[in-house]
């Protein structure tokens, strides 16, 4: 796992990482949340997200921008795919 990206909020207490890992001949990337808002540290990884890092950065400055925690990380990551690759008609 190599990290591409760190963003820190709340004073270092929520870090949000965008890291790559490489399968065979493909680079996929992920994301990791790590939260020590509530003095438990707290964490979500989310791997193989995508293979296109623009999109990977663009969701993991959305995730930090709205604050997501890791106990609702996978659910927000979830639901930005779905709604990205919906078709409208």
């Amino acid at each position: 796992m190599k990290v591409i990206t760190q963003i820190e909020t709340a004073r270092g207490k929520v870090v949000y990482e965008l890291f790559s890992e490489t399968t065979e001949s493909n680079v996929r990337y992920g994301i990791k949340v790590r939260s020590d808002l509530f003095g438990e540290t707290e964490e979500a990884v989310v791997k193989d997200i995508t293979s296109e890092l623009d999109f990977a950065r663009k969701l993991l400055f959305m995730l930090a921008d709205n604050l997501v925690l890791p106990s609702t990380a996978d659910e927000v990551i979830e639901e930005f795919l779905a709604v990205s690759f919906t078709v409208n008609n």
